[in-house]
């Protein structure tokens, strides 16, 4: 073990005792941890915090944990399972205390106003906007996309908004299109599950997963697009969307929707 590993653990040990931001109360920690976060997390989260690749951290809604100490030990450590990586090798600790403050200080518990009626908006996900095909929300809907089940909490309004009427603006890693052409001069195209040196894997809108090694086939082509409708602006009135995005923004995972 290294002397800077074995700095990390040490210190580790520490911080998982101190619940508060040891430097909460000092002058400019706001604008100095927002100089961090600029560098080192606006790239998922957002120049302002407000999500993007990563959660909404203006929500003040946070899986790993509500305390100073949990929000530190998921900037150092990042979360298993996720696309949190951890940057207490990259950073110093002072530097992670920074960047707490700043998201503690663009919090904002209140739910944002959003117009539309969310009822009206699941009715449209289950039936009209054809949403619950392609995407899960409580264990019920397909695969073909992102499950949606805890979106309002991970993703901003805007962003929601930004998603349905124009879903090639920003593509999630793991969600492109693939086209492979077989010898045959054949087309099969789907959402990407898996892309290597030697082989595809991927699924179609069908639901019938595919797997070819780059040897058995013609051409394999990762697509900068997705394969959600990009029409809904021009399919649903400026109502509807307002309800969708009301729907998706009340998605909050096991929580009770009042």
């Amino acid at each position: 073990m290294n002397l800077r590993v074995a700095f990390l653990v040490a210190c580790g040990a520490a911080y998982a005792q101190t619940t508060d931001n040891p430097l909460a109360h000092e002058p400019q920690v706001v604008t100095a941890g927002y100089s961090v976060f600029r560098i080192y997390c606006s790239p998922c989260h957002g120049i302002h915090a407000q999500g993007g690749r990563g959660p909404d951290l203006t929500r003040g809604i946070y899986h790993s944990g509500e305390k100073d100490s949990d929000l530190f030990r998921t900037i150092s450590d990042g979360l298993s399972a996720t696309e949190m990586v951890g940057f207490g090798l990259d950073m110093s600790d002072t530097d992670i205390w920074r960047i707490v403050a700043y998201i503690r200080s663009v919090a904002n518990h209140e739910a944002p106003a959003v117009p539309g009626n969310r009822a009206d908006g699941e009715k449209l996900f289950r039936a009209n906007g054809g949403c619950g095909a392609c995407h899960v929300v409580r264990g019920r809907g397909g695969r073909m996309g992102p499950e949606l089940t805890r979106i309002g909490r991970q993703r901003s309004l805007e962003y929601l908004r930004d998603a349905v009427l124009d879903p090639n603006k920003e593509i999630l890693p793991g969600w492109t299109a693939i086209t492979v052409t077989r010898l045959d001069g054949t087309k099969l195209t789907g959402v990407e599950r898996g892309l290597d040196n030697f082989s595809v894997q991927f699924m179609d809108m069908e639901g019938n997963y595919y797997s070819f090694f780059r040897a058995d086939v013609a051409s394999i082509k990762r697509e900068d697009r997705s394969l959600m409708p990009a029409d809904y602006g021009q399919r649903l009135k400026a109502a509807e969307i307002d309800d969708l995005v009301a729907y998706l923004v009340s998605l909050r995972g096991t929580e009770t929707l009042h």
